[in-house]
């Protein structure tokens, strides 16, 4: 591995102190392993947390409720690069990470020149005739990808070069996909590393239709605002396509119930896009996000 010139391990946290425990304990194992120099900081985004800037036995929290969570990721790079660190990794509160965790995504930064490196988040605690509804999509480690969530995500600092979250971010959730579709956009690479791994147990909440339907009504939407301003032709094309995906989801629902795979197509293609349908349609009525200038179409 190369030489380094400083890590700070990344958890935004939001009332989960337990889960929050076990997070750290993962990680702190996981540096140990890897023999580097790295810091873990905590930034509670709790808007009612009474939490001050402190450390306590190693760890670093500060209190970032002053927004959404884009905000707080913003915040935490901020940090970083003020202090002059090489690589920020965050990992996810509810989310715990293998001992090897960090010694491979940064071996794989270092091996592949990799800007940002991702790796699987894998859910644990369901039976296996639910894990389609929650798996991800993994690759072979090297593969490029186009955008990453940031519950497993490295970033090299230097070759961001400034690059940051977006300031002006108003849905809950999707802040990582559009910072890293913008990020392979201008050109730095994005890059898998399949070994990196953080397991997510899944509460019985999240197990709930209801849950799921939200999710990836939500997910459509975030996919709508990436898309930024498409043309008349490519916005017909868009909702021709998708028009016809949510009727054929319909048409399957009464098979979702025997079927945990076609659940899964169902809300791929059905819920994904009427949260698509309903952010085109609202946005004369909501804040656009200043960085949606990206085309992009799944």
């Amino acid at each position: 591995m190369k030489d380094l010139s400083g890590v700070m391990v990344a958890i935004v946290t939001y009332r989960r102190e337990s889960a929050l425990a076990l997070c750290i304990d993962s990680v702190r194992a996981s540096i140990v392993a890897a023999g580097v120099a790295a810091e873990i900081v905590v930034g509670d985004n709790d808007p009612d947390s009474t939490t001050a800037t402190y450390v306590v036995d190693g760890i670093e929290r500060l209190h970032l409720g002053f927004g959404g969570v884009s905000a707080a990721r913003r915040a935490l790079v901020d940090l970083a690069n003020a202090r002059e660190r090489r690589y920020i990794v965050f990992v996810d509160d509810d989310e715990y990470v293998e001992v090897d965790w960090l010694s491979n995504l940064l071996t794989c930064a270092a091996d592949f020149n990799a800007g940002a490196v991702a790796g699987p988040v894998i859910p644990v605690g369901l039976p296996a005739s639910e894990l389609p509804l929650h798996a991800r999509v993994r690759h072979t480690t090297g593969t490029p990808v186009a955008s990453a969530g940031a519950g497993n995500l490295l970033l090299d600092l230097k070759a961001l070069n400034g690059l940051n979250f977006s300031d002006d971010w108003d849905l809950p959730g999707g802040e990582d996909t559009e910072f890293t579709l913008r990020m392979c956009a201008g050109g730095v690479r994005l890059l898998w590393c399949d070994e990196a791994i953080a397991y997510e147990p899944v509460d019985a909440d999240r197990r709930r239709d209801s849950w799921l339907f939200a999710r990836y009504v939500n997910n459509g939407r975030i996919l709508a605002l990436c898309q930024g301003q498409l043309t008349a032709p490519q916005l017909t094309v868009q909702i021709v396509k998708r028009a016809a995906l949510v009727v054929a989801a319909a048409v399957a629902i009464p098979v979702a119930v025997f079927s945990p795979r076609v659940k899964r197509v169902i809300l791929d293609h059905g819920a994904r896009n009427i949260g698509w349908f309903s952010q085109q349609f609202d946005r004369r009525g909501s804040r656009m996000p200043r960085a949606q200038r990206l085309e992009v179409a799944r």
